[in-house]
């Protein structure tokens, strides 16, 4: 009998408990957590002198499923038997199948021939919901009303809001990557957004097996050409040189031309699709697992199934509104394998495109899109990156960590702080009673980190505005700096927070000087908004004429 973990255990008695009051479960399990260990397991306990059917939709996981039975529950060895192209072993008391197969009236009589099937597995059960699942699932139930039927999947959401509510009614047990990272039975994922100057823009959609996604010709259109493709190469090269990685790209010419700049590069790779016939897609897996082969380029082939725990990089050149495809694509780095410590995820999605799913959406980070990435102005510069043990950890030096605690910073303090697009703080403190106008601005954080503070002012009526830096240090010590300067000099109804005024509209006064300024859209403002607005100008213009880089 297999050893299980105590929770995929916990998963089988969990089935087997919902399946005295529900005929239909579904179990969520994230790949690698060995959702294959856990419905053999509940075959082997269940199935008894009665017939089971695994059913799934593509044939490398007919033999994969019924491979792993026989690895680990060996008195099944001769018990068990394949319906699939020429083989139609289906009078056995376990008949492994493809959904295509048994759409066949005349291949699904002849499995019924046998007997009705009392224990139904359907693998990848987020396409249960489609309608060649389901006469299969008729013609079963007909046969055999008293049938069990356990779903498993990775991904239940389907895109196209079709819910699995009319295959199964309860559900056994949720075990998500979140769960699997926590409980060290997947390695950390390590995720980098890199910028591509790529846009989605006019990018239709479409809907395909009842998958919402974008159009695989229009996505192919913009993704992948040979300048976008040269810059995977260089990403490899820059963050992931050494690992074993599978790069999904949106068609079968596209992994095909992938595969030769990682060549051209020195890398050795292969392309394989549904179309790459199966002797060769094997020899492609030997070379990879043997690291003949350090990277496989595929359009579609390993989205499910593919349980190669050597993966350690994936390249995401394939922007996705699926959140169940996206975690199927970064699912196949996630396995522990000796040596490996994380799984690198290189995301080449554009991060104006609201619709695309990155991987801070599936594990559920509270910060949005647009704080957590930020555009780079060169392609192949990082936007954005952290790792997940547990815990979000931005990674040192990344727009993530140090937005996210400049954030944290501005939530906390009492002071009218300003965070312009390109990273700097503005505060304006206001005239005070020496008749010096203050303004208080702290630079982005620079590589390691540290920022700058400078204090700018200028005396009653003189137009040009003096600035010192009040120096150079890290995040928090600049932030304590700034705040006794905002004590000792800010104007409490102008700098503090929560003041009324701010809400008003602006003046005309100042809608003239921001039109000055070249402030855009100034007159869709409120008072302390565009306030906001012209000190951050003032400040950036007056560091410009000193010559300092803002």
């Amino acid at each position: 009998m297999s050893t299980l973990r105590p929770y995929q255990i916990e998963a089988v008695e969990s089935v087997q408990a919902a399946w005295k009051t529900d005929p239909g479960v579904l179990l969520v399990m994230a790949t690698g957590l060995g959702k294959t260990q856990v419905f053999c397991e509940v075959l082997d306990r269940e199935v008894g002198s009665g017939r089971g059917l695994v059913l799934v939709h593509r044939k490398e996981l007919v033999e994969q499923a019924r491979d792993r039975l026989h690895a680990f529950w060996p008195h099944w060895q001769g018990r068990t038997g394949i319906v699939m192209a020429e083989r139609d072993e289906c009078a056995l008391p376990v008949t492994f199948a493809t959904v295509q197969t048994l759409a066949s009236e005349r291949r699904l009589a002849r499995l019924l021939a046998a007997g009705p099937i009392d224990v139904l597995v359907t693998d990848e059960a987020h396409h249960a919901a489609a309608a060649s699942y389901q006469a299969v699932y008729d013609a079963l139930g007909a046969a055999q009303p008293g049938m069990r039927h356990l779903g498993v999947t990775a991904t239940p959401k389907r895109a196209d809001g079709a819910g699995l509510r009319g295959v199964y009614t309860a559900v056994a047990g949720s075990y998500d990557i979140r769960f699997g990272v926590k409980s060290k039975f997947l390695v950390p994922p390590r995720w980098l957004a890199i910028q591509t100057g790529i846009s989605l823009a006019g990018i239709a959609t479409r809907y395909a097996d009842g998958e919402k996604d974008y159009s695989a010709k229009q996505l192919a259109n913009v993704y992948e050409t040979a300048n976008c493709f040269d810059l995977v190469v260089a990403s490899h090269k820059q963050y992931a040189a050494g690992r074993q990685a599978v790069a999904f790209t949106v068609t079968v010419e596209g992994a095909r031309q992938l595969a030769e700049a990682f060549r051209a590069a020195g890398i050795t790779a292969q392309a394989a699709s549904a179309e790459t016939d199966k002797a060769t897609r094997r020899q492609i897996l030997d070379d990879f697992r043997a690291k003949r082969v350090q990277v496989l380029c595929n359009v579609g082939l390993y989205t499910e199934g593919l349980d190669v725990p050597e993966v350690a990089c994936i390249h995401q050149v394939r922007p996705t509104q699926s959140d169940g495809l996206y975690i199927q694509m970064v699912g196949r780095a996630l396995r522990p394998f000796p040596g490996k410590d994380d799984a690198l995820i290189l995301d080449y999605a554009p991060v104006e495109a609201r619709e695309i799913v990155m991987l801070g959406d599936v594990l559920g980070t509270a910060a949005r899109k647009d704080v957590y990435i930020q555009a780079t102005a060169e392609p192949g510069m990082v936007q954005g990156g952290f790792t997940f043990d547990g815990e979000f950890k931005w990674l040192s030096g990344s727009p993530m960590e140090l937005i996210s605690r400049q954030l944290d910073y501005l939530n906390l303090s009492p002071w009218r702080w300003h965070r312009a697009e390109d990273g700097w703080l503005t505060l304006g403190l206001g005239r005070g009673g020496d008749e010096i106008e203050r303004i208080l601005t702290m630079s982005r954080p620079d590589g390691d980190g540290a920022v700058t503070l400078f204090a700018l002012w200028k005396r009653g009526g003189e137009y040009t505005w003096q600035h010192r830096s009040l120096g150079r240090g890290d995040l928090d010590t600049i932030q304590q700096q700034a705040e006794g300067l905002a004590e000792k000099h800010a104007t409490q109804v102008l700098s503090g927070k929560g003041k009324a005024w701010n809400a008003a509209p602006p003046t005309d006064g100042q809608l003239k000087f921001a039109r000055r300024l070249g402030i855009a859209k100034a007159a869709t403002m409120n008072r302390g908004d565009l306030a906001n607005q012209i000190n951050h100008a003032l400040a950036m213009q007056a560091l410009r004429s000193h010559g300092v880089t803002a």
